[in-house]
C-alpha cells in the first residue's frame, strides 16, 4: 500500500531540487559540508569536494538543477503519467550506474562525495517513484477492466471463429 502518491513524490522532488538550487546560489558551502554528504563519502572512501562560495561553476550547476526541476514540473502539471513511466526507469538506471562508477573509479571530477550523494538520493527517489507509478498503473488497468471487461469479452467472442477441418 502506498504512503504517498507518485504526484506527491514528484512534487517533493521538485521542492527538494528547488531547495538545492537556493542553497547552491546562497550558501554552497552548506551543501558541500553537509554531514550526510561527508559521512556517505567517507563511508564509500570517496574524495571530499571543497568549493568556495565565489566559484562561477556553481551558477551553471544551479541552472542545470533548475532545468531538471522544470522538466519535471511541466509534465506533472499536464498530468502526463506516461512521460514519467518512461523516464523514471531510465533515470533510475543512469543514477545507479553513476553511483557504481563513483565507487569503482578514481576519476576526481565525477567520483566524489557530492556526485555520489546526489546519485544516492536520486536512486532512492526514483525507486519510490517507480514502485508508485507501477502500482498506480495496475490500479488504472484494474479499474478499466472492471468498467469495460464485459464489452471486451463480447468483442473477443465475436472475433473467435472455430476452424473447420473438413478437408
Amino acid at each position: 500500500m502506498q504512503f504517498l502518491s507518485s504526484k506527491a513524490v514528484l512534487y517533493l522532488r521538485i521542492i527538494g531540487l528547488t531547495a538545492l538550487l537556493f542553497f547552491l546560489l546562497k550558501s554552497p558551502t552548506s551543501i558541500f559540508n553537509a554531514n550526510f554528504s561527508l559521512l556517505l563519502g567517507q563511508a564509500m572512501r570517496l574524495p571530499t569536494v571543497t568549493v568556495s562560495n565565489e566559484n562561477p561553476l556553481l551558477g551553471l550547476v544551479a541552472l542545470f538543477v533548475f532545468g531538471v526541476a522544470l522538466s519535471d514540473l511541466v509534465p506533472l502539471m499536464a498530468e502526463n503519467t506516461q512521460h514519467f513511466e518512461t523516464l523514471v526507469p531510465v533515470r533510475l538506471g543512469f543514477f545507479f550506474f553513476l553511483a557504481i562508477f563513483c565507487m569503482i573509479s578514481e576519476y576526481g571530477p565525477i567520483a566524489n562525495n557530492i556526485v555520489f550523494t546526489y546519485s544516492f538520493l536520486e536512486i532512492w527517489v526514483n525507486f519510490v517513484l517507480f514502485t508508485n507509478l507501477r502500482d498506480e498503473k495496475y490500479k488504472r488497468a484494474r479499474e478499466f477492466l472492471e468498467k469495460h471487461g464485459d464489452e471486451m469479452r463480447e468483442m473477443a467472442n465475436e472475433r473467435v471463429r472455430p476452424i473447420n477441418d473438413d478437408e
